[in-house]
């Protein structure tokens, strides 16, 4: 991911908007973008000539994917649509230069069967699998997932392209069966970013300037995000009283908007301990229980802001946010060409999310845990190890060069950014893009992940106690299984 965030902007002369589409197929300039570790002087590097070369003579290789993801893989002709085209490149340039058939497919019925059922028939045609990675656990706990560190010499796992944060949060003993890297753009479009609306906030005398200067001046902290939207609300359904159908000075419905703190404030709530074969809770203390509240007067306090488990109801932030009824959400990148199509790009700016208070040094940003991650299933043939580990880095190599550029510079901050201090606001979003393991095992671990968005969604003050007490007992005993699941394998 890093090698993205220091994009000049003369990438952006340098790529016109047809640039990932054009028939050449020409790399960028590896030397403009930060993409490749070892950039020269000399020109262009093109991460593919820092791999094994090889030619498969026409083997197929099977991305499986759900079919929420089917569009990052999968793009059988030109239609002239940027994301579409961008993505065909890629993969005839994989194609053409190893000789090889990169297919996708959403296998019919349940996806988690097929898995199953292919690893135990002794057949397995799929390389690799892609899916939600809050749903790692359902392979994970079915045992039938190999350890990407047994992969071999054909996947260089500590490159730039393959996200370590994210992969050592999730390896016990050695061990990973979940691969997160810039493989397929969802990661990108999961980012968790602060949209804030122009008009509203400058009727309160914020400019996205001002807003851009705090950010650089280190000083949005939560308490000056506090202070901004409280002051923004307005009985917008003339109701006389504070409602859904008002206008906010921020607004968060969905779970994920709620989920997005302790990973924003730097905060993990477990902890792992290789000497002694651990994984411990660590949410439970003092000082994250003072900040649970202080969040949840934030949410149910704070005049300025409506939040609810409501999307059912109220719809999600984003319909709000596109209704100029909100002047601040938290959600993912991806919905940046929804507010374009529905304000236009001079009505809205972003945002990182805000620093905890001044002694923060960084800014954080919580990663959407649908997000695509990927496994290989343990029954793959041995002799086809070393094809499935070059292939799946030769992937995640070229994306990281021309689809995450495409989709990044071009999209996100050329299309869908109004200037280009916007565009500089979206590399500080992407600079600390990470997810607690937690929520990525957060169903095997009986829901512990979230358990801070259930209680900032009470109407009352949250009892963290009373609500810690389920997991009291049975936490302990599932990091230790989840832990056991990796040590086993060995």
């Amino acid at each position: 991911m890093k090698r993205i965030l220091c994009l000049a902007l003369v990438l952006l002369m340098l790529l016109p908007m047809a640039v990932a589409c054009k028939k050449e197929n020409e790399k960028v300039d590896a030397s403009t973008t930060g993409v490749a570790d070892d950039t020269t002087n000399s020109g262009p590097v093109d991460l593919l000539d820092t791999i094994p070369a090889g030619n498969y003579n026409g083997k197929e290789f099977v991305i499986s994917v759900q079919d929420a993801h089917e569009l990052e893989v999968k793009a059988s002709e030109l239609t002239g649509d940027l994301k579409n085209d961008t993505v065909y490149y890629w993969l005839e340039e994989i194609n053409s230069r190893y000789g090889v058939q990169v297919l996708s497919q959403v296998p019919d019925g349940n996806y988690w069967t097929h898995q199953v059922n292919e690893t135990s028939s002794g057949n397995v045609t799929t390389s690799i699998y892609g899916h939600h990675a809050f749903e790692l656990h359902r392979p994970v706990s079915s045992k039938i997932y190999k350890n990407w560190n047994d992969m071999g010499d054909y996947i260089d796992l500590e490159a730039e392209r393959w996200d370590k944060t994210i992969n050592d949060g999730i390896t016990w003993s050695g061990v990973f069966f979940g691969l997160s890297g810039d493989l397929g753009y969802s990661k990108l479009q999961g980012a968790m970013a602060t949209f804030c609306n122009v008009g509203l906030l400058d009727e309160i005398g914020y400019t996205t300037e001002d807003l851009y200067k705090m950010v650089d001046e280190k000083t949005w902290t939560f308490e000056a995000f506090e202070n901004i939207v409280k002051d923004i609300y307005i009985d917008t359904d003339y109701d006389n009283k504070k409602s859904a159908g008002d206008t906010f000075g921020y607004v968060a419905t969905s779970g994920n908007s709620h989920d997005i703190w302790f990973t924003q404030f730097g905060i993990s709530i477990t902890e792992k301990d290789e000497s002694n074969n651990t994984i411990t809770p660590t949410l439970k203390n003092d000082h994250n229980i003072d900040l649970i509240e202080k969040l949840w007067a934030f949410y149910h306090e704070n005049q300025g802001v409506f939040s609810n488990n409501g999307v059912k109801a109220y719809g999600p932030e984003d319909r709000f946010f596109s209704e100029g009824r909100a002047a601040m959400i938290t959600t993912r990148l991806s919905y940046a060409s929804q507010f374009s199509e529905d304000l236009g790009t001079d009505a809205y700016g972003i945002l990182p999310a805000p620093l905890q208070n001044e002694d923060q040094e960084e800014y954080y940003t919580k990663l959407y845990d649908e997000y695509m991650i990927w496994g290989v299933s343990k029954s793959v043939l041995d002799a086809d190890v070393d094809f499935i580990a070059h292939i799946t880095d030769a992937l995640c190599a070229e994306s990281s060069q021309t689809l995450y550029p495409a989709f990044y510079d071009i999209l996100l901050k050329q299309r869908y950014s109004k200037d280009p201090d916007t565009a500089r606001m979206v590399d500080l979003v992407m600079k600390n893009v990470s997810i607690d393991s937690t929520f990525i095992y957060n169903s095997y671990l009986d829901t512990y992940a979230t358990l801070v968005r259930n209680l900032l969604w009470v109407n009352s003050s949250p009892e963290f106690t009373s609500s810690y007490a389920r997991f009291e007992t049975s936490l302990p005993q599932k990091l230790a299984d989840l832990y056991k699941l990796h040590e086993e394998y060995h």
